[in-house]
């Protein structure tokens, strides 16, 4: 392994950690991490090695070889080999930092489908099935991504905040209570509508208020539904221009 060359090659210049790292200029640490195999020499320190110590960056790199170049013409041979080898760690390098940069963009991201449409007026049937999907990064809203479903806005109840065919993305929870005065999407008898919900406890009635002042808020006994469902809050916004 290259941690125990390194510590080889240490050793047989009689060189302590401490000394080594005051002739490389680096951190007596980074001496015994490489060598511990924590942290791998950068290219500059590999090359110093080569130019410093006469060291065989073939041998170095690959345990093949004399340790120290010996000889002009095997010295060119060698550190024509040195350098291919020397030339695919970068490119091996550079192939695992693009690789590891996408891996964080892809885990920054998340998709999340369009289910159907939600009513921004009168509650409407929602039958639609997957549409469309978003893209949006997770930074923008907090919480598992199963938990979240976005919908597209049917109507213009809640202009102007919320648009015709704007993308709502819900976070799906169904604490009355908790969500009292936000933004929330409710089912009553099979059809789902946005509204600002607020929530009387005194008469156990739910009323919905629309923003826009041309709609009548929505008043809703449990009592006279077989089914009303707090679906979630709005969480985020996403519209196209």
């Amino acid at each position: 392994m290259l941690s125990e060359r390194l510590k080889e090659l240490r050793q047989e210049l009689g060189l302590k950690q401490i000394e080594l790292a005051k002739e490389l200029n680096i951190n007596p640490s980074a001496i015994s991490q490489m060598e511990n195999g924590r942290i791998k020499p950068s290219l500059e320190i590999l090359l110093e090695f080569w130019q410093a110590y006469k060291v065989d960056l073939h041998w170095l790199l690959t345990g093949e070889g004399s340790m120290f170049t010996n000889g002009r013409q095997e010295q060119s041979q060698r550190t024509h080999k040195s350098w291919e080898t020397l030339q695919k760690m970068l490119n091996n390098s550079l192939e695992e930092i693009a690789q590891a940069k996408m891996e964080m963009m892809d885990s920054t991201v998340m998709d999340i489908p369009v289910v159907g449409e939600i009513a921004a007026g009168p509650p409407e049937e929602s039958n639609l099935p997957t549409a469309d999907t978003i893209s949006i990064r997770k930074g923008h809203i907090k919480g598992n991504p199963g938990n979240f479903i976005s919908l597209r806005v049917n109507g213009h109840s809640m202009e102007p905040s919320l648009h015709h065919d704007d993308i709502v993305i819900i976070y799906q929870c169904s604490d009355w209570e908790k969500l009292s005065g936000k933004i929330c999407a409710v089912r009553i008898d099979g059809a789902i509508t946005l509204k600002m919900m607020s929530l009387d406890t005194n008469t156990r009635t739910v009323v919905l208020l629309p923003i826009n002042k041309e709609y009548a808020p929505i008043l809703v006994n449990p009592d006279d539904h077989k089914d009303l469902t707090l679906i979630g809050n709005l969480a985020s916004l996403y519209r196209r221009y």
